[in-house]
Order: C-alpha cells, then structure tokens, then sequence
C-alpha cells in the first residue's frame, strides 16, 4: 500500500490532479466520496481507474466526466506550456513576460472555445520565436521528456491507469491534439509522432468525447483506417450541410429518368433548380449547439465541365449537348457522346475530355484520358480518369484507372484501379493492386500476387499460387477513400509548407537586420567612447602643453591618432552594416507582400481541396461497409485477409471458406473462417 500511497504524492507534487481530486475540487463529489474513491483505487490497484471508479459507482455523469478530463488534459497541456517556456527563456529566446502573457492567452482560449492551444504556437504567432525556434526548443524538451516523463506522469498513469482504460497514457494523450475550426463544424486529429507512438481507435474517440464533440463523428472505419496509413492530421468530426442546403433551397436533380438511368440533355436544358438560394441554414454544430450556418461554408452542387449557371445563379444548364452525370465531388457534368472506330493511339490524337468514350479498338498510353464513361475492346498502357463506368470487352494491362462508377473486364495485369464503385474482374488478376468502395464480386476470377481492398465484400475463385508472391485480401474497410483524401491533404500540406518557407525565410530576414541593429548600437557606442576619450585628451593637451615634454606629447598625439583611426573605422563599418541592414528591411518588406498574396492564394485552394475533400469522405459513407470475403476454391498459405480491424496470414491452404470479422457486445473484432457449403 505504501507504494500506492507513493504515487498519489507524486502526483500531487507534479501539480496534475486526478480525476478524483478535479471532481472534489469542483464540487462534482464530496470530501467523503473523495476518501472512499482513493480506498477503492488503492484495493483495486491497477484493475481500474478513476474514470471507472466514478462511473461504475455514479458519482458522476458522462457529461461531467469528459468536462473533468477535458480539464485535466488542459492541465497538462498546461504543465508541458510552463516547461516550454523555462527552455526558451533558458535559450534567451523569450523573456518572463512573454511566456506568462502566452500562458495566460493559452487559458484564455481554452475557456473560450475549448481550444487547447499550444504556447509554441502562440510565441510564434506572436513572432515571439520563430517556428525553427520552437522545433528546437520541443526537440530538446521531447529529449528530457523521454528522459524524465516516468518521473513526471508514470505516477499519475498508475495512479489514474489511463493507460488501460478508454484515454490511453499520458505519452499518447498528449499525442493528440484536437482542432476545431473557427465555426465549430469541423474537428481534426494531429498526431506529433506517427511514425513513433501507435494511437487507438478509442484512444481517438475518447479525445473527441473529451473535448464535447458529440454530433457529425466520422464512422470508425474511416478513423481505423487514417490510424492504419500513418495520417499525421485527418478529421474525426465533421457536420455535413449538403443535405440541409438541398432541403431548404428546394435542390431538384434533372439528370436521370424513373430508372436512374442518364437522360440525354441538349445544350441549354436545365440540369438542377432550386427555389431559392440559402445564405443561412439552421443545423447543430460538433457540439450540439444549433447555429446558423453560413451557406458559403458548404455546397450542395456545383457546375462542372460543360454545365453553366443561369444569370439568378438558381438553375445549372447544358453548355453542349450530351449525358448528364453527377460527380462524387458534387459537380454535374455533360458529356458529349464521342465513337472512336479504330485505337486511340498516337496517331488517333488526343481525345475530347469529359466525352462518353466508346473505342472500337485499344486505348493506349498515348494521351491521359479524363472521360464520362468509357469503353473499349481493351485498355493497355493508359492513365483514365472517369466520372462513370469503365467496360473492356477483353481486359486491362498496365494501366492506371480512377473511376467514380463499376468496373468491368475479363482480365487486369499490372494495373492499379480505384473506384467508387464495384469491381466484375472474370478471369484473372495479376500484379495489380484494386481498390473500391462498392463490391469486388469475381466468383470466377483467380487473385495472384496482388492486394484488393473493398468496402463492399470480397467474392472470388482463389488466391496465389505455389510460386507467387503472396496477395492481399481486405474486406469492409476504407483503403479507397482513405487513400483519396490522402493524397488531397499532401496537396494542401505542400500548399501550407510553401507558405510556411516564406514565413520563415522572413523570420530569418528579420533576425539577421535586428542581429545587426544591436551590433551597430554596439559600435555606435564604442564610437561615442572613443569620440569621448579623444576629446578629453584634446582639452588636457590644450592646456597643459606648454608644460609636456617632447615625448608625452608625442605619445599623447599617437594615442590622439589611434582613438580617430579606430573612430574613422567604426563610421566606415557602421554605414557598411547600415546598408546591408536596409536589405534585410527591404527583403522582409517584399516577403511581406508575398506572404499576404500567397496567404490569400492558399486559402482559396485549401477550400477548393477541402471541398472534394470532404465530398470524397461523404460519398464513401453512402457504400455499406461488409468485412466478409468468400473464396470459392483455393487459397494459399501466406495469403493475408483482413477486416477493418484485424488481418492474418494464412498459416496453411485453405479451399472454399468464408472470412468475416465479427465483434460487439464488448468483444474485440476478430476474423471468423466458416466452410462454404458445396452445391450437389
């Protein structure tokens, strides 16, 4: 019990309460409450933690509990802020007053909007440090932390066990950051350390839970998934206010017949109309707040290729005529209907884009080919975009293939395919990797040496081969989207470090002509000393020269000399310094300038990427997610199958089985294989 007794002062001396001690502190529990919680802790020891104790015993609610944690992680955060401040200070980079102003603001924000925002953070915006000087400043405190952290929090760990709970450890608590936007309609998770501390799905969700998030929270096969990719930031919450724009505006779609199927439009027909356009709409936000949102913030459609809009911006018309189509980034689309009787090649030319595309012959790598629908007798070597289906009457080989509709062909070698649709592969699959956010239904087609990831289910003949490569089988899961959005938030991630080198290129401009100011203020003084002297010793020698020998006065007379030299000198330097400190002004001027245009630049691309970016997101969670795959004939050892959660290697051949991931009911997901049943 000692020991117990040990790690509640230990705690208390790191000045980071427990839940316990918050809950008592503001009048959650009673004093006798508090006393009987530490007594139930110390007999389970580590068997529970404070959070369970309070729930399981009722002292406090689920809203009461993510406030206390949310208060707690504050305080942390807090700690780490007071901790990055002794080192700056330590650095000579801040001063005393700088960091209580910057933990004060800190506190500020926190009591605003929840916002646990970081004092490196505030120090640069508040161009107190630069960012260069706050990775070194948390590299070196990272440094001590994994030197010192067991000191510091091990003992609040074993004390409050968030490590075997639903929170997680401190280390990996203090891993995730929590970003809201400004009008409280979208969250992100940072990570600081992807590549170096693994974060759980709960750990993610507890974080969100905490900071008050309850409405517009990501599926959990989206979050498992962005864990799984090593995603440094990705949004664990967001409200989505298409739906409410279409409602309210009245939002009516003229693309398609009572079949679903495309009706042929001719240029000027209406493709959308609305009513009236909303400005504002009434919707919950993260935390269930109902709000006025801003209709800017979100769209319901926009125009794409060949569509306009109509002079009261309430109707989107065909430009041409063609097949109308709604794209998964919300855009309607017209694509003029192009035959092409022979291959698309390098003699054939490029091909009209955004055309319903049907070849005679063969699609070759000759031009990338962004298309409606396409078809062809087969596709080698090419680069596809198309917002429809893609048919090959024979197969698909060397190619690359993003797709928003099914994908059908006999055979694909080599080739990578994405799409939002179903993937009907007849014969085969050979070095090829394919991802889809509907089904991948082949009960004829043998898998070797590639990887297929689909949301909707697996159905095939076999996988590999007693030579090949392993190949990798996932069902349930969100790799496609995952991977789209992926590639958008390096697009916006490259957008935000361009402007950051200029920022920072600034701060070095800025350093270098204030390092410079105070070398000149130091020469200046040394001029007006040496200015000083020599006048002293010009006013002793006036008077007294008639009474100096030859050789003092020539001795005073050198020194007299040295002091104008060094006085001469220092001017000459002072102006040399002078000028090149005009230039680092004048740089810091330009890079001003270009700062402010490029800020503006990547604020208007950054929501043009977070607009397909979150249609992406959107448009995945329309496809039900099934984590079962069935292989009719052989698979071989080594092949790997996977649901969201889990995945194994084969360990021995298998024939005809189901695999689906199951869990609930407080059970961890686990992979369950069951025979096929055999026809007679």
């Amino acid at each position: 019990m000692r020991s117990e007794i040990n790690n509640i002062n230990a705690e208390q001396a790191n000045t980071i309460p427990t839940l316990a001690d918050l809950a008592l502190k503001y009048g959650t529990i009673s004093q006798d409450q508090h006393a009987h919680l530490l007594k139930r802790f110390i007999f389970k020891k580590e068997q529970a933690d404070f959070e369970d104790l309070l729930r399981d015993q009722g002292m406090a609610t689920p809203y009461q509990l993510g406030l206390l944690k949310l208060i707690r992680e504050y305080q942390i955060v807090r700690k780490s802020g007071e901790e990055f401040g002794k080192i700056a200070i330590g650095k000579g980079l801040a001063t005393m007053v700088d960091i209580n102003q910057a933990l004060d603001l800190q506190k500020k924000e926190f009591k605003k909007s929840r916002h646990k925002k970081l004092i490196g953070d505030i120090l640069v915006e508040a161009r107190i440090l630069t960012t260069k000087q706050k990775d070194l400043i948390l590299k070196e405190q990272n440094l001590f932390n994994k030197h010192d952290y067991d000191s510091s929090y091990k003992e609040s760990n074993s004390f409050d066990n968030s490590g075997k709970g639903r929170g997680g450890d401190a280390e990996k608590q203090s891993e995730i950051s929590i970003i809201v936007s400004s009008d409280h309609m979208t969250a992100w998770i940072e990570r600081s350390n992807p590549d170096e501390i693994a974060i759980t799905l709960n750990q993610v969700k507890d974080a969100a839970m905490t900071y008050g998030i309850v409405n517009g929270v990501y599926p959990d096969s989206f979050i498992q998934c962005f864990l799984d990719a090593g995603v440094k930031k990705f949004p664990v919450a967001r409200v989505d206010c298409s739906n409410f724009l279409k409602r309210q505006s009245n939002l009516s779609l003229y693309i398609s017949g009572d079949n679903g199927q495309p009706i042929e439009k001719r240029k000027g027909e209406v493709l959308t109309e609305q009513t009236d356009a909303a400005t504002e709409i009434q919707v919950e936000n993260l935390y269930g707040e109902n709000i006025n949102a801003v209709a800017g913030n979100d769209f319901a459609v926009r125009c794409g290729e060949n569509t306009r809009w109509s002079r009261d911006k309430l109707k989107i018309l065909a430009a041409k005529s063609g097949m109308p189509a709604l794209s998964a980034t919300r855009s309607v689309f017209i694509h003029p209907v192009v035959h092409i009787l022979e291959d698309a090649d390098y003699r054939y030319g490029s091909i009209e884009p955004y055309a319903d595309l049907s070849v005679s012959g063969t699609i070759t790598g000759a031009y990338p080919i962004t298309a409606g629908k396409v078809s062809a007798e087969e596709i080698r070597g090419a680069n596809i975009d198309a917002i429809g289906d893609i048919h090959t009457r024979v197969g698909i080989s060397d190619a690359i293939i993003r797709a928003q509709g099914d994908v059908h062909a006999r055979y694909v070698h080599n080739s990578k395919i994405e799409t939002f649709g179903n993937v009907y592969i007849q014969n085969e699959i050979i070095d090829s990797q394919i991802r889809c956010s509907g089904k991948f239904e082949s009960p004829k087609c043998r898998v070797i040496s590639s990887r297929i990831y689909a949301k909707g289910g697996v159905i095939l003949s076999g996988v590999g081969s007693e030579r090949s490569a392993p190949s990798t089988i996932v069902a349930g899961g969100e790799q496609h989207a995952i991977g789209l959005v992926q590639t958008i938030l390096d697009m916006m991630n490259s957008i935000l470090g361009k402007l950051e080198d200029l920022k920072d290129e600034k701060d070095h401009q800025q350093s270098q002509a204030e390092k410079i100011f105070k070398k000149m203020i130091k020469l200046k003084t040394f001029h007006d000393k040496a200015k000083k002297k020599k006048d002293a010793l010009l006013s002793e020698l006036n008077k007294k020269k008639e009474h100096i020998n030859e050789k003092i006065l020539k001795n005073i007379q050198k020194l007299i000399s040295t002091y104008d030299k060094r006085m001469n000198s220092s001017l000459v330097t002072l102006k040399t310094m002078n000028d090149s400190k005009k230039e680092h002004n004048t740089c810091v001027m330009e890079l001003e300038k270009k700062i402010s245009t490029a800020t503006a630049h990547a604020e208007k691309e950054i929501l043009s990427h977070e607009k397909i970016f979150f249609a992406y997101l959107e448009k995945s969670k329309e496809r039900i997610s099934v984590p079962i795959i069935e292989i009719k004939g052989k698979a071989y050892a080594g092949t790997i199958l996977g649901g969201v959660y889990q995945s194994l290697p084969l360990t021995d051949d298998k024939n005809g089985f189901k695999v689906e991931e199951v869990g609930g009911q407080g059970r961890a997901p686990e992979l369950q294989f069951t025979p096929l049943l055999q026809k007679s």
